[in-house]
């Protein structure tokens, strides 16, 4: 798969609101415009929603603009054309994500009223990102969520393939939400305390919002969550004695956040993104310290960004 150039959430366009009404009673289903059943056809679509998606997406990735032809060229690629008939089969019912996803957006117009939701349109996507997002419109590649088991993820090393499940479907789009609506600001000034904090917020926010645990949010398995839980005063300790915690230096920061095989400023024991673990164990205890503060201080630089952040959490595991 290739790397999308500019379509994706780091570096994503604002997301303008669709605000849905609320009747206070069951949650409405969400609707998930299936884009990726006509595109992978060759169809132009009717729907004046699914044209206009289709439309940005042509445009934003630069498959040019959205007539017969180009279409064709899209269906025929072989990226979307090795995953089409495992896409079919996989998702030809989305009721039960259209659920959740839908009583996640009830809870996340309660608890973070400044977020930004889109409409959802599903693709097959031929680049690496399993969503990305432009204006108010969010793209979902179905693709990124066949089973550990789909034969064509037998290439991922195994920490990436166990996020490619369709469970997470609901997770990342909320993250995804959250981390656009709510971005980290503290690139003036980069700290590895700060980044952890902001982390371990958008961790809480994802898990209260759709009620799923911590191990399944962070994406860990069983194995590597037990690791965690079992090294938490270790991976401190050495973060304070390492005097990690206040470096600006983006390999720190990269290697304790982002999806790696470890975390290996910590220990190549440490499984990977094992700094988004602490941040959230750093939240949890700052909440436990300050109660009733909301998801939205949270994910904002007076939280992440304070002086005062480490004194305030009393964070000693």
């Amino acid at each position: 798969m290739k790397r999308v150039r500019a379509c994706y959430i780091a570096s994503v366009m604002s997301i303008a609101a669709l605000v849905l009404p609320s009747c206070g009673g069951r949650s409405e289903d969400v609707t998930l415009y299936r884009l990726d059943a006509e595109l992978s056809r060759g169809i132009i679509p009717e729907d004046s929603l699914m044209y206009m998606a289709a439309e940005k997406l042509f445009d934003m990735c630069g498959y040019g603009p959205l007539y017969q032809l180009s279409v064709g060229d899209y269906a025929d690629k072989p990226s979307i054309v090795e995953h089409k008939d495992a896409v079919e089969r996989e998702f030809s019912d989305l009721t039960a994500e259209s659920r959740a996803i839908g009583k996640a957006f009830d809870r996340m117009r309660e608890e973070l009223p400044g977020a930004e939701i889109p409409r959802l349109f599903t693709i097959i996507s031929p680049y690496t990102q399993s969503i990305f997002v432009a204006d108010s419109i969010m793209y979902i590649g179905l693709n990124h969520y066949l089973g550990t088991s789909y034969e064509m993820y037998e290439y991922f090393p195994d920490y990436v393939r166990r996020l490619k499940v369709r469970p997470r479907i609901p997770v990342d789009i909320v993250e995804a939400i959250v981390r656009t609506s709510y971005p980290y600001k503290g690139e003036e000034y980069p700290q590895t305390i700060s980044r952890l904090a902001y982390e371990g917020a958008v961790a809480e926010a994802v898990m209260r919002i759709t009620g799923r645990d911590e191990a399944m949010v962070l994406g860990y398995a069983d194995k590597d969550y037990l690791w965690l839980r079992d090294n938490e005063h270790n991976m401190w300790e050495t973060l304070v004695s390492r005097r990690l915690l206040f470096s600006s230096d983006n390999t720190v920061i990269r290697s304790l956040v982002g999806v790696n095989p470890c975390s290996s400023v910590i220990s190549s024991e440490a499984p990977g993104w094992a700094g988004r673990y602490i941040g959230h164990r750093l939240v949890n205890s700052y909440l436990s310290r300050n109660k009733g503060t909301t998801l939205e201080t949270l994910l904002s630089p007076g939280f992440y960004t304070s002086p005062d952040l480490l004194k305030d959490a009393g964070y000693n595991p």
